[in-house]
């Protein structure tokens, strides 16, 4: 029989994962050493990332990566002879390599197959000089380390594709569905052993989800890590000296949510670098440490989590915003004269609109900001922005854990049912008609001793009452420290729901965030209550986007 040759294709996404993590750790070794050149040592994980490399695309016959690898680990080990060949020129080679290498990768992971032979024999020139530069200084023969037992550590977590967790995490939402389905379909005339069985079924799909919502959480370090070297790079590029300071790193976000404001912490904190912290010698006349600081920081609150980047920089100067958008053609002059504080933060967010100097690969399109807006909003997020001239500035994004399976609170308003998020829900209460009043034309409703303004469903929804009733119900509203009172005919209960998002000619609906399946077949809309009643500009603390 012929021989038949191994397919090694199968290794291929086990190799570029690997890589891609291997990378990351390069990366942090690069930059520690960068702020320490004092202990060479830090190269140690640079070099097994190397090896590694090295070894796994032999097997795969990609020869141009194992040419640079190789060349790669000849120079870590000239750096970690003498601490002397660390030089600025050496590390900025490494990065170049790190970077050559992961776009490498990159065409391999989509099958694509570049000739890189130019640009590997221009690294392998560059490891030669900078090899010989250390060539003088390098006299020291290298140490013979004894030999240690290896310890082999127990592996208690696996990978798993997230396109399988996807598949698990929507089969449950379909179990969710006919579940509330069969409580619909039997309501009122359940016999005794079936309703035990269904609260059973129903205690065991709860604790399904929740393994599968907890086996989709990832921490935001698989993002956070990925900043300091950006940061580092824009920081040179602009001539600045920026310190990265990264807290609640461990912090676990569902993978979904966590790709989605990839993007918008990046605006963020290329934000920062370009408009927040100052140069060194504006720093020096404002009595400033000369390296700014930008502080990215993750914090969780029930289920939902707060991620902020604050910057110690020269925060924003509202004049100067409202000159930029009067010469732009954002605002008329006469209307600039009229705007508060929160309008103007509110005109950083507008699309096309940028307060830089100049357009650079940093910034200066206007559409930073914007990005960010969106994105945590299709979230179910809100962002605020809290600022101070010459002290710096602070974007807090308030995002959900999951967005996948939500508690809502179920209302009906005529012949319709709509769902309203459970975690901005105070509480219900009934009312009668007398219980509303009017102050300064606008209806209000005392609740708890407070005056606190209401608003009917049906009202902005356009919805005819199905009868005229002195009775109806009130549903309390918190955000911030903020509340609204919204009135509907009827509140049926508060369930866990899947949300399933619209279809892309739909998604411009205002007021809606997605469809519910009820149990009785019917489709409940999910209302997005900061836009359909504007609670975002309640908020008192900050400025709510």
């Amino acid at each position: 029989m012929d021989d038949e040759k191994l397919d090694l294709s199968i290794f291929l996404m086990e190799y570029v994962n690997d890589a891609r993590d291997g990378f990351q750790r390069a990366n942090e070794s690069i930059l520690a050493l960068e702020k320490d050149r004092e202990h060479p040592e830090m190269l140690d994980e640079f070099s097994r990332v190397f090896h590694t490399l090295k070894s796994s695309s032999t097997m795969l016959g990609f020869a141009d990566i194992f040419e640079l690898a190789h060349s790669s680990e000849d120079l870590i080990s000239r750096l970690k002879e003498n601490r002397e060949n660390i030089t600025k020129r050496a590390i900025d080679l490494l990065f170049e390599i790190i970077d050559t290498l992961e776009a490498m990768v990159k065409e391999r992971s989509e099958k694509k197959y570049s000739d890189w032979g130019k640009k590997v024999s221009e690294l392998k020139t560059k490891i030669s000089s900078v090899e010989a530069e250390g060539e003088a200084v390098n006299n020291n023969q290298k140490a013979v380390k004894g030999s240690e037992m290896p310890v082999i550590e127990k592996v208690d977590t696996v990978r798993v594709h997230i396109g399988l967790l996807d598949s698990l995490f929507n089969l449950v939402g379909e179990l969710i569905i006919t579940k509330n389905r069969i409580d619909t379909l039997l309501s009122g005339r359940m016999e005794k052993e079936l309703k035990t069985t269904l609260s059973s079924m129903g205690r065991l799909l709860s604790s399904m989800q929740e393994h599968v919502s907890t086996a989709r959480l990832v921490p935001v370090e698989e993002i956070f890590r990925r900043f300091p070297r950006m940061v580092r790079d824009l920081a040179r590029e602009k001539d600045k000296k920026v310190d990265l300071i990264l807290e609640g790193s461990e912090i676990e976000l569902d993978k979904s949510v966590l790709d989605a404001i990839t993007e918008p912490l990046i605006h963020l904190l290329r934000n920062a670098v370009d408009h927040g912290i100052e140069r060194v010698e504006e720093r020096e006349k404002s009595k400033k440490p000369t390296a700014g600081t930008i502080r990215m920081t993750a914090k969780r609150s029930e289920n939902h989590i707060f991620i902020d980047v604050e910057d110690d920089g020269k925060g924003i100067d509202f004049i100067d915003v409202k000159e930029k958008a009067v010469q732009s053609g954002f605002i008329k002059s006469e209307d600039a004269v009229l705007m508060q504080d929160k309008d103007i933060i509110n005109l950083l967010f507008s699309p096309g609109f940028s307060s830089a100097e100049e357009v650079t690969n940093i910034s200066g399109r206007g559409i930073g900001l914007h990005v960010v807006k969106t994105a945590t909003k299709e979230l179910g997020g809100t962002v605020e922005i809290t600022t101070e001239k010459g002290r710096g500035t602070k974007f807090s994004l308030l995002l959900p854990i999951s967005t996948a399976v939500m508690q809502t609170l179920m209302v009906e308003e005529g012949d319709f049912v709509f769902a309203i998020p459970s975690d901005i829900v105070l509480e219900t209460q009934r009312m009668s008609n007398a219980d509303i009043k009017e102050i300064a034309n606008e209806d209000v409703l005392v609740y708890k001793e407070k005056v606190i303004p209401f608003t009917r469903l049906g009202s902005v929804l356009n919805i005819p009452n199905k009868l005229e009733r002195n009775q109806s119900t009130a549903v309390i509203l918190q955000r911030g420290n903020k509340i609204l009172s919204i009135g509907v005919d009827e509140v049926l209960g508060q369930i866990d729901n899947i949300i399933k998002p619209f279809d892309p000619i739909a998604q411009g609906f205002k007021g809606f965030s997605g469809g519910i399946i009820m149990g009785d077949g019917r489709v409940a809309l999910m209302l997005d209550i900061l836009t359909l009643f504007n609670l975002e500009t309640l908020q008192e603390k900050g400025y709510s986007i």
